[in-house]
C-alpha cells in the first residue's frame, strides 16, 4: 500500500500570511528595492502665494533573494523493484514538505528579529488578557489597526492551550461572538486576530525568549522566485534515480529591527 511517512506534517500559513513580492523577482535578480513612502504632510496655501516643493527623501527597504535550500535524494533500482510501494512520489512529498518547512522557520525568525515592541509577560509561557492588550496598544499607538483582518497571532503550543484556560478568550458571555472553543478545542481567533500554535516559538522557558508574536501582512517582505519544485534525472553509474528538490526565496523586515512602527509586538518571557 502507499508508504507511511515517519513524521507529522504540520500546516503551512506565515507563507501567506506576509506581503508577497514574488512576482517582481519572478524574472531574475537577486535584490528587490521596495521604496518606503513617508507620511506627508498638507501645507496651509496663502493667497497670492506659490506653492513650496519638497525633495522626495523616501527611503528604500531591500529584498535580497539569499536563502537557496535543497534535498537530495538517489533512489536505487533495487529499492524500487523490492518495494510495492511507490517510493518515488512517497520521497519526493518528503522533500518538498522540508522546503517549504525551511520557508516557514525562515519567516518566523524574522518576525521575531524586531525588537521595537517587545513586551514581556509576567510568567515563564503564559499570556494573559491583560498583556495581550498591552501588546496591542502598540499597535494602535503606531496607527495600525489590528481587526482589519490582516493580523495574526503565533504563540507556541503551551502558550496556546494556556489561552484555552483564559475566559477572556473562551466563555461565550465574555467573547461575544457564536464561537465556543471550549467545545472545539480551538481558539480560532481573540481581539479579532486569528490564532495560530506554531513551534517555531520556543516552549524553553528561558528568560527573553519569544513566546508569541502578533504581526500585521505588511510586516515582511516576501519574495520566492523559485517554487519548491522536484527534478529528477536517471543515473546509469549507480543504477538509480537521483532525485533534488530546491528553493529560493528571501525576505526582510518592512521597518528596521528595532522599528516600533513596523506592526510588529513580540512576547517574551521575563
Amino acid at each position: 500500500r502507499d508508504a507511511i511517512l515517519d513524521y507529522a506534517e504540520r500546516k503551512f500559513q506565515l507563507r501567506n500570511q506576509v506581503t508577497d513580492f514574488s512576482s517582481m523577482v519572478s524574472g531574475g535578480g537577486d535584490v528587490l528595492n521596495i521604496p518606503k513612502i513617508a507620511e506627508e504632510t498638507a501645507a496651509a496655501k496663502s493667497a497670492g502665494s506659490a506653492v513650496t516643493y519638497s525633495a522626495n527623501t523616501d527611503g528604500v527597504r531591500q529584498l535580497t533573494i539569499d536563502q537557496h535550500h535543497y534535498e537530495a535524494k538517489r533512489i536505487e533500482d533495487i529499492v524500487r523493484v523490492q518495494e510495492s510501494a511507490d517510493l518515488f512520489n512517497a520521497y519526493a512529498k518528503s522533500m518538498g514538505y522540508a522546503l517549504a518547512k525551511k520557508v516557514e522557520n525562515f519567516l518566523a525568525t524574522t518576525l521575531k528579529g524586531n525588537t521595537g515592541n517587545n513586551t514581556d509577560v509576567a510568567t515563564d509561557n503564559i499570556l494573559l488578557p491583560a498583556e495581550l492588550r498591552g501588546g496591542l496598544e502598540k499597535f494602535l499607538d503606531s496607527n495600525h489597526d489590528y481587526t482589519d483582518g490582516e493580523t495574526y497571532l503565533y504563540v507556541n503550543p503551551k502558550v496556546y492551550m494556556g489561552l484555552m484556560g483564559q475566559g477572556d478568550f473562551t466563555e461565550a458571555q465574555k467573547r461575544g461572538d457564536g464561537v465556543n472553543p471550549l467545545v472545539s478545542g480551538a481558539v480560532m481567533e481573540i481581539y479579532g486576530m486569528p490564532v495560530y500554535a506554531s513551534t517555531d516559538w520556543s516552549e524553553s522557558g528561558t528568560d527573553g525568549t519569544q513566546i508569541g508574536t502578533a504581526f500585521k501582512k505588511e510586516a515582511v517582505y516576501f519574495g520566492q522566485q523559485i517554487a519548491p519544485r522536484v527534478q529528477s534525472a536517471y543515473d546509469i553509474d549507480h543504477l538509480a534515480t537521483s532525485v533534488v528538490a530546491d528553493v529560493l526565496f528571501g525576505a526582510v523586515l518592512s521597518h528596521a529591527a528595532d522599528s516600533t512602527a513596523a506592526g510588529i509586538v513580540n512576547f517574551l518571557n521575563p
